[in-house]
């Protein structure tokens, strides 16, 4: 539920009797360890999906050996001369518009849509207060641009990268680094980045028990439609792992739940 966490209970429980009501079966994707609790009161069980990943603006800082793999793809990009700018999406003049949707259409992202992070609607003036990040190459081009959505007084969530063929290396993670102190400086707490399916399959692989190592195989099969391994890898750079997200269900409803998920991810 949206809303204030007080509301929560009461918004649940209306919701539950009016799909009882309907005959419908209730299931919730993506609930937060929060509102969890609440759910299991009707009989839902938790199934650990992944983890939101969000960097906290306080005390960020690229030294250290922490951070080794960031500060070195963040100066890869330095070194190829990649420069950054901001922009708020209302006050993007036509012909920068004219050149991000050029970007969006080599990149084969100009109708991108996503339930989980991706709003879409780009440009077209429902966000004029969406932060634009951009990366320039040394002779002036858009090779990257990330969309940057509001989400409150102190929080900034990702919206939408796009990265042209051939950017240099790097471009991505300055973007991102970059954005965190660009906000910083003007009260944002928060950057949200994206969602990290299944991390904890990854983090430790070679101390997997045998459901474990199932379990990896099968996000595997997925790899030809999101390659979540490797999304773990960029993102582990960060070290911004936060709060565990799940799907709640009735085990009986597993499978359909599963293929409507699917459905949902790829449509």
């Amino acid at each position: 539920p949206v809303g204030a966490p007080a509301s929560w209970e009461s918004a649940i429980e209306e919701f539950v009797l009016a799909m009882r009501a309907r005959r419908l079966r209730v299931a919730v994707l993506g609930a937060g360890e929060r509102a969890r609790g609440i759910w299991a009161r009707y009989r839902l069980r938790a199934i650990p999906i992944g983890r939101d990943v969000v960097v906290h603006g306080e005390g960020f800082d690229l030294a250290g050996r922490r951070f080794r793999n960031l500060r070195q793809a963040v100066q890869r990009s330095r070194n190829a001369g990649v420069g950054v700018q901001f922009w708020r999406e209302g006050s993007l003049p036509d012909p920068l518009v004219t050149e991000l949707r050029a970007l969006l259409r080599g990149a084969n992202r100009e109708d991108s849509r996503g339930f989980s992070m991706i709003l879409g609607r780009l440009f077209d003036g429902s966000q004029p207060e969406a932060v634009v990040a951009l990366a320039r190459d040394r002779d002036g081009r858009v090779v990257a641009a990330h969309r940057y959505l509001r989400a409150g007084p102190y929080d900034l969530s990702l919206d939408l990268p796009i990265r042209a063929r051939g950017a240099p290396n790097g471009v991505d993670e300055r973007l991102i680094a970059e954005t965190v102190q660009w906000g910083g400086a003007r009260g944002i707490r928060r950057v949200s980045l994206a969602f990290a399916p299944f991390p904890d399959l990854f983090a430790g692989r070679e101390h997997l028990s045998m459901t474990g190592r199932l379990a990896y195989r099968a996000v595997h099969l997925l790899d030809p439609l999101i390659s979540v391994e490797r999304l773990y890898r960029y993102l582990r750079k960060f070290h911004a792992f936060d709060q565990q997200r799940y799907v709640m269900l009735r085990p009986r409803n597993v499978v359909r739940v599963a293929v409507v998920l699917l459905l949902f991810e790829f449509s």
